[in-house]
């Protein structure tokens, strides 16, 4: 009695095949890369949150403030301690400006606000060059021209009150920004510029002694 069996006739478990393997593995990888992507994409937040609504106005309003400095910056008899004060607000926000960018970027978020309506994530919309703190177009053209003491002067009272409305608008984001990067450059944000206000004001009262 012949009792060999020919590889054929055995009936293995469905799973016992290569291709098999392989096919369910490529469907298990594919559903995991598609679980993590619809994380990642979940956490980003839409357009219309605090947080990309604060990091596009807080860079328009960061670009203001590095424009102001560079035309105290041109001015050719300035107060020294005004004058350091000025390049640190030009190199902190200059940087605070790549972050905004990086976080932006990294969600597939547009880097700038182009609607030309800013603070809606505070619920309050507006022209966004009207934004709290921003100089208009008149006291950058007085700037533009200012000199000497006047320019001294003239470049703490704008950064001032460009520095509170900058405050403003950060506090809110500390507090309200879903993702923690946010909330954390916000804060740091705020405490740097209400420092700022308080040395600015120290450096107006210095010009008069």
């Amino acid at each position: 009695m012949n009792t060999e069996i020919d590889d054929d006739d055995i009936l293995l478990p469905w799973w016992y095949s290569w291709w098999r393997v392989a096919l369910l593995t490529a469907v298990f990888t594919g559903a995991i890369v598609s679980l993590i992507a619809i994380s990642i994409n979940g956490r980003a937040p839409g357009p219309s949150s605090v947080d990309v609504g604060f990091l596009q106005d807080m860079r328009s309003h960061h670009d203001q403030a590095v424009q102001m400095a560079l035309i105290y910056r041109d001015t050719e008899v300035r107060d020294s301690l005004i004058s350091t004060m000025s390049n640190e607000v030009l190199i902190s926000q200059s940087q605070d400006i790549g972050v905004m960018i990086e976080i932006l970027r990294g969600w597939g978020a547009d880097e700038e606000n182009s609607t030309g309506t800013g603070m809606t994530w505070m619920g309050h919309g507006m022209p966004l060059d009207q934004m709290t703190g921003m100089a208009t177009s008149d006291q950058i053209d007085a700037l533009v021209v200012a000199e000497g003491g006047e320019a001294d002067r003239l470049f703490a009272e704008l950064m001032t009150a460009h520095h509170q409305g900058g405050v403003e608008m950060a506090e809110y984001a500390a507090e309200h920004a879903t993702t923690e990067r946010v909330r954390d450059l916000a804060a740091n944000i705020a405490k740097g510029q209400r420092a700022e206000i308080v040395e600015m004001a120290d450096a107006v009262a210095a010009l008069d002694d």
